[in-house]
C-alpha cells in the first residue's frame, strides 16, 4: 500500500488493523461477532482504537470460546452490532484496512452490516492482508498459545490480533522499500 499523494510507504499513512472474534467459523452459517476491535495505526504506533465486546444474540460455539476465551456471560450486557456500526463506519473513514484474514473477517463484517441495516454500509474493499502479504511466515504458533499469552496479559483477543496484524504489515512493507 503506498500513498499516492506522496509516493510515501504504509508507515507514512493511516491505516486500521482490523479483528473480529466469532461465535463460530462461519457466517454463511448464522455465526455472529462477538468481538470487534480496529486499531489506527501511524508510523507504527496505534494512535486511536475501537475496541467492544458485541451481544451476538446467540450462544458462542464452546468451541469458539476455547479460543477466544469469550463467553456467553462476558457479551450478555455488551451492544449489538448494529448498535455499534455507525461508531464502526465512522471510525473507519476512508483510512485502509488491514486484517491478518481478510476473507473470515470480511465475510463476518459484511454479513453484520447486512443485518444491521442493508447494502452500502458495509466495509469497502480497499484493504490489505498482512497474513498472506508476505508469503508463509517463519512461526505460526497454535491458537491455544496464543489464548494463553493474551489471557495473561489481560488483552481482549481481537485487540491483540489487530495490533499483530497492524504491525505484521508494517514489518513486511519495510522489506519492499
Amino acid at each position: 500500500m503506498r500513498n499516492p499523494a506522496n509516493g510515501g510507504g504504509i508507515a507514512e499513512i493511516p491505516y486500521i488493523a482490523a479483528d473480529v472474534e466469532t461465535t463460530g467459523l462461519s457466517a454463511a452459517d448464522g455465526h455472529r461477532v462477538c468481538e470487534v476491535a480496529l486499531l489506527r495505526f501511524l508510523r507504527g504506533t496505534v494512535i486511536d482504537s475501537f475496541v467492544s465486546l458485541v451481544n451476538p444474540l446467540r450462544p458462542i460455539d464452546p468451541g469458539a470460546s476455547a479460543v477466544n476465551g469469550i463467553t456467553d456471560a462476558m457479551v450478555a450486557g455488551a451492544p449489538t452490532f448494529a448498535d455499534l456500526l455507525p461508531r464502526i463506519l465512522d471510525f473507519l473513514s476512508d483510512d485502509p484496512l488491514v486484517f491478518h484474514n481478510a476473507p473470515f473477517d470480511l465475510s463476518f463484517l459484511r454479513s453484520e452490516a447486512r443485518l444491521a441495516g442493508g447494502r452500502g454500509r458495509e466495509p469497502r474493499d480497499r484493504y490489505a492482508d498482512a497474513g498472506t502479504a508476505g508469503g508463509a511466515l517463519p512461526l505460526q504458533l497454535p491458537a491455544e498459545h496464543l489464548h494463553g499469552t493474551r489471557h495473561r496479559l489481560h488483552l481482549p483477543s481481537a485487540e491483540a490480533d489487530a495490533w499483530a496484524a497492524g504491525k505484521l504489515l508494517l514489518h513486511l512493507s519495510e522489506g519492499y522499500r
